[in-house]
């Protein structure tokens, strides 16, 4: 073992936990460094809660129920824990109010509790390390930070981890903790990612390698189903498709020119570029002059039809107008007899109510006194009539003319028609006769063009297919280089000093040391050893836990924790020492008082000779050494939840 060195201040050294009441009152505790520290009390005194209370400052992520319990959630508001860091002073507080819940305030500065471990490992100088999710690096599925809360769970021991380095701790992460405190995680770490991400890259190239094998198959048939189906160059690269496409286009230009080409000279046929008055070879411009006259009679029979029709409308419409007239003097004669009893309230000149029963002759008006002659009412109606039905009687006279003159008017429609229909057909024909010998070539011509239009349609495909396979070689490409990359990397360089071997040596020599006095006893008669690959601790040739009883048990990790306390004395600054102890009742499993007070003095001579500290509960009267132990007194016992 080397030799002791000087105490420092290193790791992490409590002065003080606060806890405030909803009243505003608190309860205040201190503690010293280099020494044990014991909290005293009877049941329900608090003295758990405040090693709780500690821990929660400490980064715990739980609601303060989880962490402290329902009873201290609603009694406090606050709680605090003063510490000191390598030396420098800090005060962690935790408000116990809805929203702040989740957040630690360093020294009044709040920071979310999930970003805490950065802040404090970086404090403390401790690698920020991320190990693989599994014992086995090559088969791990992701990375998981190692934390600083991982590591202070083998600092705190509470009830539930006296048996176990860390109550329900995987087994990755035990190993990742003890490399850590042993100063050789930087390299451990360095090599199990290296494992780990070469695992993934290999796994990422067998992945592409499948992938590739399939399109390459994939695209050879889908690339030959295509070319063979329209009988296009064969293609097996990227090039060969854009010169085959440009073959074709080239083709396909050829035969629209060519198309072109003669539909010029058809136009020249059809149109005419020779002169007006002889046309060209073989057209008779005097049908298309007779065309052009029969087309424009069709026109004016057309407007005199449409002409006489609108005239024959309006005369129908005025008959029906003289006889609604007829009609509606036919009905006033009808009604004389019956508004003449109607009486007149009102006179229409001077608005003045009329009464009708007022003195008046019998062939007078009673309003203005006038004669009144039934008569000569009618026979004006009747000469009204008379004159309506003479009008009616042109009316219809008109109408029928009209009817004859649109009867001629259609039948000259119908011949103009019939002529124009006729010299269209004999116009037709002989068009045909002359645009015969072009109408195959022509369609020749446009059924080339389809045919290579259609194939210039498949290599926007056959291009998507070899874009697919050219991706997937270069995915392989990548994945390939990563993994020679990976392969080509040296294993991570241990740190200067000891090796893992002879850390893990003095460590369990430390531990050795502190059950030497245990021997015959409660402990058995083997010695602790540490396997550096895997970080197992063996009892003699046997894995700790298949050696131990439950007694020895507490007392193994008695003796770890005992061996904590000298990391930085026996071995260097590459270790994560804590600086600390959380002990909370080390009274477990039936061991003996007189055995754990023998290991209480054991601990606080430890704590004076290395500058550490240990906080400790117990209700029993602890051991008196008044240089090496300070005692608390909890003198306030709470009622249980």
């Amino acid at each position: 073992m080397t030799q002791p060195r000087l105490t420092s201040d290193r790791g992490i050294r409590i002065s003080r936990v606060r806890l405030v009441h909803q009243s505003g009152e608190f309860d205040d505790y201190t503690f010293a460094s280099g020494m044990l520290n014991i909290l005293h009390g009877v049941r329900n005194s608090s003295k758990s809660t405040t090693l709780r209370v500690i821990d929660y400052c400490l980064g715990d992520k739980d609601n303060p129920v989880g962490a402290l319990g329902a009873a201290v959630a609603n009694e406090y508001v606050e709680v605090s824990t003063e510490l000191r860091i390598d030396g420098r002073p800090y005060t962690l507080t935790r408000s116990l109010t809805h929203g702040k819940l989740g957040k630690v305030a360093i020294n009044g500065e709040e920071m979310p509790a999930t970003g805490f471990s950065d802040w404090i490992l970086r404090e403390l100088g401790w690698p920020n390390l991320h190990v693989p999710l599994g014992l086995n690096p090559a088969t791990a599925t992701q990375l998981t930070p190692l934390s600083f809360r991982n590591t202070l769970r083998h600092s705190y021991r509470n009830e539930d981890s006296w048996i176990s380095f860390a109550n329900k701790e995987q087994e990755f992460t035990r190993r990742a903790v003890i490399s850590q405190l042993l100063g050789f995680a930087r390299a451990r770490s360095g090599n199990a990612q290296r494992e780990f991400n070469l695992a993934r890259a290999r796994r990422h190239l067998d992945e592409a390698q499948a992938v590739e094998r399939e399109v390459r198959q994939s695209t050879v048939e889908a690339v030959t189903a295509i070319t063979e189906s329209l009988q296009l160059p064969s293609a097996r690269t990227s090039e060969q498709v854009a010169r085959a496409r440009q073959e074709v286009r080239a083709e396909l230009d050829a035969v629209r020119q060519q198309r072109q080409q003669l539909t010029a000279e058809i136009q020249s046929i059809d149109g005419g570029s020779a002169s007006e008055a002889t046309g060209p070879v073989g057209y008779n411009s005097a049908l298309t002059r007779e065309y052009s006259e029969a087309t424009s009679r069709v026109k004016l029979a057309t407007d005199e039809v449409m002409a006489l029709t609108q005239v024959r409308e309006e005369h129908q419409r005025s008959a029906r107008t003289v006889n609604a007239e007829i009609g509606r003097m036919e009905r006033l004669i009808t009604s004389i007899g019956v508004f003449d009893t109607l009486p007149v309230r009102q006179c229409p000149a001077c608005e003045q109510a009329v009464d009708p029963r007022r003195h008046h002759a019998e062939d007078a008006c009673y309003l203005c006194f006038q004669t009144v002659d039934d008569d000569k009412r009618v026979r004006r109606a009747q000469i009204e009539i008379r004159s309506l039905r003479s009008e009616l009687d042109d009316l219809n006279e008109v109408i029928v003319r009209t009817d004859a003159d649109l009867g001629a008017a259609l039948a000259r429609q119908a011949e103009m028609q019939s002529l124009q229909a006729e010299l269209a057909q004999r116009l037709n024909e002989e068009r045909a006769a002359q645009l015969a010998p072009f109408v195959a070539a022509l369609e020749q011509l446009s059924a080339e063009i389809a045919r290579l239009e259609h194939k210039l349609t498949a290599f926007p495909a056959i291009q998507s297919i070899m874009e697919r396979r050219d991706e997937a070689g270069h995915a392989l490409v990548s994945a390939q280089t990563a993994v020679d990359e990976l392969q080509s990397l040296p294993p991570s360089a241990e740190a200067a000093g000891m090796s893992p071997v002879d850390r893990c040596s003095i460590f369990a020599e430390r531990m050795n040391s502190f059950l030497a006095d245990f021997r015959g006893g409660v402990w058995v008669s083997s010695d602790v050893s540490i396997r550096d690959s895997d970080l197992t601790f063996y009892v003699g040739t046997r894995p700790w836990n298949e050696a131990l009883g439950a007694e020895a048990k507490v007392l193994f990790f008695l003796a770890y924790s005992y061996a904590m306390l000298f990391l930085e004395q026996d071995l260097d600054l590459e270790c994560a020492s804590p600086g600390f102890l959380l002990l909370d009742n080390p009274y477990q499993q039936g061991i003996a008082p007189s055995v754990v007070q023998q290991v209480l003095l054991k601990l606080a001579n430890a704590a004076s000779e290395t500058g550490t500290q240990i906080i400790s509960t117990q209700a029993v009267t602890p051991p008196s050494n008044s240089s090496s132990i300070k005692q608390i007194s909890m003198p306030k016992v709470y009622a249980a939840p």
